[in-house]
């Protein structure tokens, strides 16, 4: 299976992602779900959230802290 790479990625308000994808395709993604686990610890502070990058297709943070491709994919609301 290919996984469904991310191209560039920006913050957007609410703790939601604008993600484009390598196939052209364009989502938005809602990572307020994620703020119980402890590997996300580090991203709700001020200002770090909206240091998000995409990197090696997937969509990471300057503390590492990083989301599998597949899982923004799956999870995102996409348009055209």
């Amino acid at each position: 299976m290919m996984m469904n790479r991310v191209k560039s990625v920006r913050a957007l308000p609410d703790y939601m992602l604008d993600v484009v994808f390598r196939n052209g395709e364009r989502g938005v993604f809602d990572c307020k779900p994620y703020r119980g686990y402890e590997c996300f610890a580090g991203i709700w502070a001020d200002g770090v959230f909206d240091k998000v990058i995409a990197d090696h297709g997937t969509v990471m943070w300057p503390n590492g802290a990083d989301l599998c491709p597949d899982e923004v994919y799956d999870n995102s609301i996409r348009s055209r």
